[in-house]
């Protein structure tokens, strides 16, 4: 199923070169060293030794694209989706330092939050690029996305945190449908969406600024940025990742032209700079 909504801003303003089916810059072609965004806030609490965010080495070790591994670790399961089989996950290749970003998000989540109810239960991680960089898809001749999305690794399609099911797998959180006919967004507001959950991951990734745009639903990104605005006055995000994320959240509530986000009922798609 394509991403129809894999395309530009909704209703925060944006760049017009931000959206989602704008390729991210190029490489910088420095050997020296580079690091994917802030460093990691250093709380010196109990969540103080997650995955590092920041990428110490050279420009050209981390934008290797790796199959992401572990496939299972610390707040995410990286689980076959489409066609592919566990000894086969052929859609599941990224860039190191977001391999690096999104495993430090999750890990994050699953520490700040484990003993909160309701039960937790591990990211779901899905579609990002084939080993060479093409658009999932494409090897068996069927490209999943839009063209120059999900290209060279900087693109993952993750789930939402839920309420009320048994893991976090890609599916629905909401009505879908509007008169018998399946309309592709949100059409009433979100029923198993964990609102805390999905914020508190988008803001984890929003401390670096190698984020560069998370598309959503629109009654999705919503209930997002209220519950953004709640965290960022208790102080629980850091201000930069508040304003990042403000500026980098992307959906539609109506449709202006850009497709509704279509798709994003079920995923978001979150999406890097290359540094």
């Amino acid at each position: 199923m394509s991403d129809a909504g894999d395309s530009g801003p909704g209703v925060v303003a944006m760049d017009a070169s931000a959206g989602l089916d704008a390729n991210p810059s190029s490489d910088a072609s420095t050997d020296g060293p580079v690091a994917a965004g802030d460093a990691n806030v250093d709380d010196g609490g109990p969540c103080a030794d997650v995955p590092p965010r920041e990428c110490v080495g050279t420009a050209a070790f981390w934008g290797e694209l790796v199959r992401f591994e572990p496939a299972e670790a610390e707040g995410y399961v990286d689980y076959p989706v489409i066609d592919e089989t566990a000894s086969n996950q052929y859609r599941s290749y990224a860039r190191r330092d977001v391999v690096a970003l999104v495993q430090y998000a999750a890990a994050r989540v699953a520490c700040v939050t484990r003993d909160d109810a309701p039960t937790f239960h591990p990211l779901g991680l899905g579609d990002m690029s084939e080993a060479d960089g093409s658009i999932p898809g494409t090897s068996g001749g069927d490209p999943g996305h839009p063209a120059g999305t999900h290209t060279a690794g900087t693109d993952v399609d993750v789930s939402y945190y839920q309420l009320g099911t048994a893991d976090n797998q890609i599916r629905p959180v909401c009505p879908v449908r509007s008169g018998g006919v399946d309309v592709y967004h949100c059409s009433a507001a979100p029923t198993s969406l964990d609102v805390r959950r999905t914020t508190l991951f988008f803001a984890a990734l929003a401390e670096s600024d190698q984020l560069r745009v998370i598309g959503v639903d629109g009654q999705i990104g919503t209930l997002v940025l209220g519950d953004l605005d709640a965290l960022c006055a208790a102080g629980t995000v850091p201000a930069a990742a508040c304003t990042r994320l403000r500026e980098r959240l992307a959906f539609e509530t109506t449709d202006g032209g850009l497709g509704w986000f279509y798709f994003h009922y079920a995923r978001a798609t979150v999406s890097f700079r290359r540094p």
